[in-house]
């Protein structure tokens, strides 16, 4: 069975053998306790890249297999690269938002991102991307394990939108619009109106290694890939386990495209954008190659199809889910297939608005009758 939990710590101090134990055994609670990390991404223009990945960019940091690095993203504002602190304290104030670019410093690492960060040529806006991190020992061939720790916004407030020609429905949106939702960190909640509210499940649409060559040298964010990438797959939240193959020297891991909450399908073409921070733990699995990316989650195995047809994309998360039971568990096509239709695949769309669009495949973890639950997350 493929990356079968580990402790990276094994060979290393017992101080930091202590930290991971903890970091992988006990629940994790986002608004009661600090994860701790060893390295710290901020939001800055040194640190950040718009709208695209490359494998040119400096790293913004190096980190060894096992450490746990966090990420400060931006997100959720309702103003471009041109806005002045006036223009963005009157969009707060318009949509009665108790801030102030003075007196919210993620407000003013946004703006200063906005304003600072270099542009890819013809890729003027896009994803907040924090990265690249780069990974020791990581090569073309390897995959890289990510472990969400934990994901907690940074405002209390996130945005969705839609304009006529895009989203789910692109003939049927009849304006431009946009929809402030509060968050009650407290209660958990995404404030609609007075009559509805919807549960956060805060993660980060963008998770991914560095592109292939052949999509470089700047590969847009927007469609995902076989890197990873805009997935906007809404589990993608704490507790969950991203694999990714391997393309570059060093992995050149990017994160962001902050959002709050999303539905399966991300049908209008966003889900609550907002700022969060985001903590990973990175665990590098030699020669282990992948043909595209993978999940887990504490209750079940996930693999992706992705395609520009949603049908085609159906298609291959099903044959992805048929392969891994093969792989894992050694069961051949027919077998696979009769207990896929039976109850042990379920297809879900992931997204539908990113041109490459999603499908993914659930494999739930309790029909394996004989095997023990080790996965390294518990829920609070």
């Amino acid at each position: 069975m493929p990356f079968t939990p580990v402790s990276p710590a094994a060979s290393r101090p017992f101080a930091r053998a202590a930290r991971l134990l903890l970091l992988t055994v006990l629940p994790l609670a986002a608004s009661a306790r600090e994860v701790p990390c060893d390295h710290h991404v901020a939001l800055t223009p040194e640190n950040s890249i718009i709208g695209h990945f490359s494998k040119e960019k400096a790293p913004v940091v190096r980190i060894k297999s096992g450490e746990v690095v966090r990420f400060d993203g931006g997100g959720g504002t309702g103003w471009g690269r041109e806005a002045t602190e006036a223009d963005a304290d009157a969009w707060l104030k318009a949509n009665d938002i108790d801030a102030t670019v003075a007196t919210c410093p993620p407000i003013r690492e946004m703006m200063r991102v906005l304003k600072e960060t270099p542009r890819a040529p013809g890729i003027p806006g896009g994803h907040f991307i924090l990265g690249p991190v780069y990974v020791e020992d990581a090569e073309p061939g390897d995959s890289l394990e990510v472990r969400v720790l934990q994901v907690t916004p940074r405002i209390p407030w996130g945005t969705n939108g839609a304009r006529p020609g895009g989203g789910g429905l692109p003939d049927l949106v009849p304006r431009p619009f946009n929809k402030v939702y509060k968050l009650d960190m407290r209660r958990n909640a995404a404030v609609f109106d007075d009559k509805v509210e919807l549960p956060l499940r805060a993660f980060n649409g963008v998770m991914a290694t560095c592109p292939p060559d052949s999509e470089l040298p700047y590969r847009k964010s927007g469609p995902p890939g076989v890197f990873g990438g805009n997935l906007d797959w809404k589990d993608m939240g704490e507790g969950t386990t991203l694999y990714l193959p391997i393309f570059q020297k060093g992995a050149l891991f990017f994160t962001g495209d902050c959002h709050a909450s999303q539905g399966n399908g991300e049908v209008a073409g966003n889900a609550i954008g907002t700022a969060n921070t985001a903590i990973y733990q990175f665990i590098l699995h030699k020669g282990k190659t992948l043909q595209g990316p993978r999940a887990e989650t504490p209750t079940h195995h996930v693999l992706f199809g992705l395609d520009e047809d949603l049908d085609i994309a159906m298609r291959k998360a099903l044959v992805n889910a048929l392969d891994f039971l093969k792989e894992t568990r050694g069961y051949d096509f027919v077998h696979a297939y009769t207990m896929a239709s039976a109850g042990g695949v379920d297809l879900h769309v992931t997204q539908v608005v990113d041109g490459i669009l999603g499908v993914h495949a659930s494999i739930p973890k309790h029909i394996f009758i004989r095997e023990p639950d080790n996965y390294w997350y518990r829920k609070p």
